[in-house]
């Protein structure tokens, strides 16, 4: 029996939902957009995002901001900042990543929660205006790679040590994998090494193209985001 959502249903979509159809994705509502829960084997999706799994997270909430005194204001906010090139979990599971001194990203949660971005959306006025927003949510996509091979196949794409005792969690490098800009942020599920890469939109497949190739040595495998629930506990 066909699944009663489908990408076409929503206001939204990731550019890589072709991709997820053609895999067999079962879909799940995520902030307008049709996400891929799993692919038909819900269970053995949480053992494959141990060792090597991958997913779209481009359904989750992003946000950004950017100037001379976004620190500031961002902490009026309430926010708990880190230090430039760390990430920190907020209260609603949003992590704040500080890419530099002035400029702020945003993630959500797995959960899809996002407390805290529409709080800063709300706060944000022309008037004084002490940074900008940057339009993350539109410009961006995210990927997620989970498990224990992940620091391996990902030697093979970008020149960063991401061994887990050379890369902490929530620790952030900002570099060039297959040749393309990204974000990467250490964001472990539970006991899970976790990495999620932020990447421009339009180059979506390029990337995950590049990624699933490099995984396939590893048994690598494309997981929902059920799996990365599960796996986060």
């Amino acid at each position: 029996m066909p699944d009663a959502l489908t990408p076409t249903d929503c206001t939204r979509r990731s550019n890589l939902y072709r991709v997820s159809a053609s895999l067999g994705a079962h879909w799940t509502e995520i902030n307008g957009f049709a996400a891929a829960a799993h692919y038909g084997d819900a269970a053995g999706e949480i053992a494959a995002g141990a060792n090597l799994g991958i997913a779209d997270l481009t359904a989750l909430p992003r946000a950004g901001y950017k100037g001379w005194d976004m620190a500031g204001w961002a902490g009026g906010q309430g926010l708990d900042l880190p230090e430039p090139n760390q990430a920190r979990a907020q209260g609603d599971g949003t992590l704040a990543c500080r890419l530099s001194a002035g400029e702020l990203l945003l993630i959500g949660a797995d959960g899809g929660e996002h407390a805290v971005i529409d709080k800063l959306a709300a706060a944000w006025t022309m008037e004084g205006a002490v940074c900008f927003p940057v339009p993350r949510a539109d410009t961006n996509a995210r990927i997620s790679m989970t498990g224990a091979q992940v620091p391996h196949m990902m030697a093979k794409m970008c020149g960063i040590d991401l061994r887990a005792h050379r890369f902490a969690n929530h620790q952030i490098a900002q570099t060039s994998v297959a040749r393309m800009n990204a974000v990467m942020v250490r964001n472990d599920r539970g006991a899970t090494y976790a990495i999620d890469m932020v990447i421009d939109s339009a180059s979506i497949v390029y990337m995950w193209e590049c990624l699933t190739d490099a995984m396939e040595e590893f048994d690598g495998k494309a997981v929902g985001i059920d799996a990365l629930r599960a796996l986060a506990g």
